[in-house]
């Protein structure tokens, strides 16, 4: 499918970026060429037939690249600190809870102020269920999500969320929402102008 070898490629696209691949940005580059086996053999069977199959898949590489780049300082930190402990993942330091947050606290806003509770409980890392905009009524739960990029106003706007996770940091807690891609409602954008006839959303 590509006119490089998988690693040539990435290679290529990492030096666009200089990355320093030997020092502050090694472990981002060793966890990329360690996958980019799994990334390739996910993506060339849904679009190894696509005319733009090659340009989108350097464009997923790119978009990787520039998150890592664009990662918030004390986030990496965060990154670096989980990377020296040892199977963080399975360390029974880190206590998990799923909640939504409408039924829980009403919204992110009195759900911040519920962090004492948490820790009272043992409890440092909260699993959110969808926030997302979502159609009354028609919502699944959260999951027939309508627009990706927003807070649903049932739980506030994004700079509750980001109060939040702020206050999540200060406390040493972690925090996961709920992304699931492939539940979308049918008012999402997209949907919207494929029904409309749109041959390129189609």
């Amino acid at each position: 499918m590509y006119k490089h070898s998988l690693y040539t490629q990435i290679s290529e696209i990492i030096a666009e970026y200089e990355l320093d691949v030997a020092g502050a940005d090694n472990a981002f580059y060793v966890r990329l060429m360690s996958n980019a086996g799994a990334i390739e053999g996910l993506y060339e069977p849904l679009y190894r037939d696509h005319p733009k199959g090659q340009e989108q898949f350097a464009a997923l590489i790119r978009l990787m690249v520039e998150a890592y780049k664009a990662r918030p300082a004390k986030m990496s930190q965060k990154d670096n600190e989980k990377r020296e402990q040892d199977h963080w993942f399975l360390s029974s330091a880190i206590a998990g809870m799923s909640l939504y947050v409408d039924r829980f606290a009403g919204d992110l806003k009195n759900l911040k102020e519920k962090l004492n509770y948490f820790n009272e409980l043992g409890v440092n890392f909260l699993h959110l269920m969808p926030i997302f905009q979502s159609p009354q009524g028609e919502s699944d739960g959260g999951y027939a999500v309508s627009d990706f990029r927003r807070i649903d106003d049932r739980f506030g706007n994004l700079e509750d969320m980001q109060e939040l996770q702020q206050a999540m940091m200060k406390e040493k807690m972690y925090l996961m929402l709920d992304i699931v891609l492939n539940h979308t409602s049918h008012r999402h954008e997209w949907a919207e102008k494929a029904k409309a006839g749109d041959p390129k959303y189609q």
